[in-house]
């Protein structure tokens, strides 16, 4: 690992979100929440194992039984981090047979390069998109269930020349990459829903923290971000959201829209079924948890989002509640993520057909 790769152990992570013990959160169960990911409960109790192969060591017990590693790529903080910390906070992951070893790095991308390339982090999450290319490659990456419900928005001036999605015609949009899910998400639905092709944005890439300023200085007509920079965005600047892919899934296909999916090696999983089964448990019922907590969580957890105000708590608990799937439905997940592929082939945005080995449904 490079210099600027982080390891966290539970020890660590507990001490580092001792905030939640002091708030009440710690020992309160996980209960069922809205529909929002749409279909069957998978929340049961289940998984656990001592499988060999990658992260196969057992390490630790509860209840008696042997409790299995698992080496999951994440990141700290943030909407997308929070999901590690709150799972090993509230010990989900051992309720369901497994020990959380988060491995933390500085961005999302850097998180799914990991998954892809190196063996010692064999769990994390990627896109439904980013998936089918790496099977194309021999690589074998699979989709397990959402991780997180689509939290991108566009973003412009009020003031500014971009009102409507259409305006984005001809326009300066910045993201972090136009290879991203995220990106490349957001161009197949603004052209399916508005009419605006990929071709017609003028791309300027920039890290989603650095484009705020950007916009602010009018260097770029519109940006490309995410919770809980859309958030501090919209106390901190004179911003408002113009378009949301989220939105724009639901209205065309009515199915629900992912940023990224939970997501294992094949090989990994060959060799550890139980634990992955555990470790999919333990992502639902931390899911429904941070639904049904969302409030305290902020509240214990400011720093993490990044909230440096009241106004950015009091707005986070009101746009952040909703990112959270609470139950998974492998229906509306695989129909959603073939057809957003599908999109993306059309479009040329990817040059590989679509594939149902992108799925591992285990639940």
């Amino acid at each position: 690992m490079s210099n600027n790769d982080m390891r966290l152990d539970r020890r660590t992570t507990i001490r580092a979100t001792g905030a939640l013990a002091t708030t009440g959160l710690i020992g309160l169960a996980g209960c069922t929440g809205g529909s929002d990911g749409g279909g069957n409960d998978a929340s049961g109790s289940g998984g656990g194992g001592q499988s060999g192969g990658q992260g196969g060591v057992t390490s630790g017990t509860t209840a008696g039984k042997e409790l299995t590693p698992v080496v999951h790529g994440a990141v700290q903080g943030g909407a997308t981090g929070i999901l590690s910390t709150v799972m090993m906070a509230q010990g989900f992951d051992e309720k369901h047979g497994i020990e959380l070893k988060p491995e933390l790095f500085a961005s999302p991308p850097k998180v799914q390069k990991q998954l892809v390339f190196n063996q010692d982090i064999p769990t994390a999450y990627m896109g439904s998109i980013i998936a089918t290319r790496m099977v194309a490659k021999d690589k074998h990456p699979q989709l397990v269930g959402p991780y997180m419900l689509n939290h991108t928005y566009v973003m412009a001036k009020k003031d500014g020349p971009v009102q409507t999605p259409e305006d984005l015609a001809g326009k300066k949009v910045s993201f972090a990459s136009t290879a991203a899910d995220a990106w490349l998400k957001f161009v197949v639905l603004l052209n399916e829903t508005h009419g605006v092709s990929p071709d017609d944005l003028k791309f300027v890439q920039s890290a989603p923290p650095a484009a705020l300023n950007l916009l602010e200085k009018g260097e770029v007509d519109a940006i490309l971000s995410f919770e809980p920079l859309a958030t501090i965005a919209l106390t901190k600047f004179d911003f408002q959201v113009v378009f949301s892919p989220r939105d724009a899934w639901a209205r065309s296909a009515d199915l629900p829209l992912t940023t990224v999916d939970l997501a294992w090696t094949k090989a990994w999983y060959d060799s550890n079924p139980d634990a992955g089964e555990g470790l999919a448990r333990a992502f639902v019922e931390t899911q429904q948890y941070l639904n049904d907590n969302m409030d305290s969580v902020i509240e214990a957890h400011k720093d993490a989002f990044g909230f440096k105000t009241q106004e950015q708590v009091d707005l986070g608990k009101k746009r952040l509640k909703a990112i959270y799937p609470t139950k998974w439905n492998e229906q509306s997940f695989e129909e959603s993520e073939m057809a957003m592929v599908k999109k993306a082939k059309a479009l040329g945005l990817i040059d590989v057909e679509p594939t149902k080995e992108i799925f591992n449904w285990v639940l």
